[in-house]
């Protein structure tokens, strides 16, 4: 290695002892703040082949199940979880922000654990946690501080083996991080197809977990239009508030409503909790008016909205 390249800063450093990267058993662990970009680093294992967790799912790949049953104390279920996952992968990997208040724990049960972890700019985590959280933006500043105090404090008190990384270095250097990664797995057990994927899953801002995970997002359907009224429902995707929706007639907004009728149907089908979420909206339309309904701060219309009346 020439004196350039001690020079270059990839945004990945390694403390510990790289002993353990040649374990054939072990547990990445990937540890940052709420929209610091884990669910960046945990999809790309995912796309490397990695189990990422019995309950995890794209785009946030987070294994909800241990996660869980770390979060309501139940160590009995904790240790039956990682010893299943143990005898079945030489490698898998735990994603869940929330860790950083169970990391002590955490580090003592896992087999030969190896920390991925992610820093991001704290304004970008406030920022997203602003668009997708509604939070305001200086406690956001302060929440992302506080939760990297507590992954600081972790490192400063523990023996860990890593891997320090950069979100945004990761996104100028893709195939660095992709390639670290691999060497961790095993060279031989990432093949070419799956080398291409995370490579290829790697981009900033990405649609799929920017529409997931923001709390405004919201669904629904207008069931009918007629002369004299607009009915039909809506939710919230992540929790059962009664949203306030908008009317819209011809591009303006005309009506704003909560919808919070009960629905008995809806609740029997379980689309929601309560059933209160059902809307009828009177107001006075006329024939060729284009009718639509949108949950006040979504992004997205109801189905079956640019409703043409006939």
């Amino acid at each position: 290695m020439n004196k350039a390249e001690l020079l270059e800063n990839n945004g990945m450093k390694f403390i510990g002892n790289s002993e353990v990267l040649k374990s054939k058993n072990k547990t990445l662990i990937v540890l940052g703040v709420a929209r610091g970009g884990t669910s960046l680093v945990s999809g790309t294992l995912d796309k490397l082949g990695v189990f990422t967790g019995e309950a995890s799912i794209a785009p946030v790949f987070e294994d909800k199940k241990l996660a869980e049953a770390y979060e309501r104390h139940d160590y009995r279920s904790v240790k039956n979880i990682i010893q299943q996952y143990n005898n079945s992968y030489n490698i898998w990997s735990f994603k869940r922000p929330a860790s950083i208040d169970y990391l002590h724990k955490l580090h003592q049960d896992c087999n030969n654990p190896i920390y991925l972890i992610i820093f991001k700019d704290i304004f970008s985590v406030a920022n997203r946690n602003n668009i997708s959280m509604k939070m305001d933006i200086v406690q956001g500043l302060n929440r992302a501080m506080h939760d990297y105090r507590k992954i600081l404090n972790f490192l400063d008190k523990s023996s860990i083996n890593g891997f320090l990384l950069s979100y945004e270095k990761i996104m100028q250097n893709k195939e660095s991080f992709v390639d670290t990664l691999r060497m961790i797995i095993g060279e031989n057990e990432v093949s070419e197809k799956q080398y291409n994927e995370a490579l290829s899953f790697i981009e900033p801002n990405p649609k799929e977990y920017l529409d997931i995970t923001r709390i405004t997002k919201a669904a629904g359907v207008i069931d009918k239009v007629t002369l004299n009224s607009v009915s039909g429902w809506a939710k919230y995707v992540h929790n059962d508030k009664s949203p306030l929706i908008e009317i819209i007639v011809n591009g303006e907004v005309k009506s704003k409503i909560v919808a919070d009728n009960f629905r008995k149907d809806l609740k029997e089908k379980k689309l929601h909790k309560t059933g209160k979420c059902g809307f009828n909206a009177n107001l006075k339309l006329n024939i060729g008016d284009v009718v639509s309904v949108q949950v006040v701060d979504d992004v997205d219309l109801l189905k079956n909205s640019n409703w043409t009346i006939k």
